[in-house]
């Protein structure tokens, strides 16, 4: 099912009258009553409960997305949705530049995909609301999308979960991530894989180059004392909405990501924010390719080789993508599922224009500065 719901906020409200009905139940319905076959008191009260509770047993993902990465999103909801399990799914996509051929595209993904598994599927757009022009925030080490803000509003936009699952459009899922949504994260208020070997290696290569310079800024701008064992990756993330909701979470956040000081944009600010309050998880639920193991020392490497062999999903974070690289690492599994795509052809001819403008604008540089 596929829902265009830019609305959807502002019926938000459904979820608290839902909850008033069910604490009006358990309070005042005579029990032995509701045991009764047959009395319209017991078949309302069942009626209300199931439908309460069915909501805490979805699994709710979320995804931000826009024209231009849509193609790549696709194939990471195809391979989402061929290994789920038999739960259900409620797929978000906030956007702010996403035409309807796009939301069309992606929602054949999902039904077609979908009949292949177990599992039951709910698909919905939903319009950011939210201006990000209203916000200065930090521009980090290089140019991201927008879209890598729309996390941070999540405790607000999605008042009706307790939970929700974030998933950068950059990943390949190799089994049911339901699994991991349903981490018992107690009142930590994110719950994600440490960017140990990814922390490590950079700031081996910077010992080795003796220029300091991540180093410091852990543990003086974000105030985080042990990176290598605390700090994140924040591309797969399971957000405990309820907890940050309690904590102003939110507010924190967006004061933190409008600092200038920000290095790798608003992951730094979920750090620095969330120390003390994350719940870390096996790091085969974000499987990182971008970080070389030869940077890494002797005692880190046999556990990084042992960790990319065994991983649940896939990340392409940081470094060249499978579509731009294909020749890079795990990239014949992300092919393998875009050939099944709608996106395929979409995606070969984007890429193909890439190369040869990056062979033109070469030979352009090369033929200047012989001049």
């Amino acid at each position: 099912m596929i829902i265009n719901d830019e609305n959807y906020i502002n019926n938000s409200i459904r979820t608290y009258k839902d909850e008033f009905k069910r604490r009006l139940i358990l309070s005042k319905i005579d029990m032995t009553q509701t045991k009764e076959k047959g009395t319209s008191s017991s078949r309302v009260a069942r009626k209300i409960l199931q439908e309460v509770s069915s909501r805490g047993r979805k699994v709710a993902i979320l995804f931000a997305v826009n024209n231009e990465y849509a193609p790549y999103l696709g194939v990471t909801l195809a391979s989402l949705v061929e290994h789920a399990g038999v739960r259900e799914y409620e797929l978000i996509v906030l956007y702010r530049d996403l035409n309807e051929r796009n939301r069309e595209l992606l929602g054949h993904i999902v039904d077609r995909f979908g009949r292949e598994s177990t599992g039951r599927f709910r698909l919905r757009f939903m319009e950011m609301p939210i201006k990000l022009t209203d916000y200065n925030f930090a521009p980090g080490y290089k140019s991201l999308s927008d879209e890598c803000w729309y996390r941070l509003f999540s405790p607000e936009l999605f008042p009706e979960y307790d939970k929700i699952l974030w998933l950068d459009g950059d990943t390949l899922i190799r089994t049911d991530v339901a699994d991991l949504y349903a981490t018992d994260m107690g009142d930590d208020w994110i719950a994600a894989c440490r960017w140990d070997y990814g922390i490590i290696g950079l700031l081996e290569r910077e010992r080795r180059q003796k220029q300091p310079k991540l180093g410091p800024y852990f543990t003086k701008v974000l105030g985080i004392k042990r990176p290598k064992e605390d700090y994140v990756n924040s591309g797969v993330m399971l957000l405990n909405l309820r907890a940050m909701r309690e904590h102003g979470v939110q507010e924190r956040l967006l004061e933190a990501a409008q600092n200038p000081d920000m290095y790798f944009h608003d992951q730094c600010a979920i750090n620095m924010v969330c120390q003390g309050h994350i719940h870390y998880v096996d790091s085969v639920w974000n499987g990182l390719i971008w970080f070389r193991t030869d940077n890494l020392p002797l005692k880190y490497r046999k556990k990084a080789l042992s960790d990319k062999k065994n991983r649940n999903l896939i990340h392409w974070a940081g470094g060249p993508k499978p579509w731009e690289l294909p020749q890079c690492e795990a990239a014949f599994e992300w092919w393998n599922v875009a050939r099944r795509t709608p996106y395929y052809e979409q995606i070969l001819y984007t890429n193909i224009c890439a190369i040869m403008r990056g062979e033109m604008d070469k030979k352009f540089t090369e033929f200047r500065n012989v001049l």
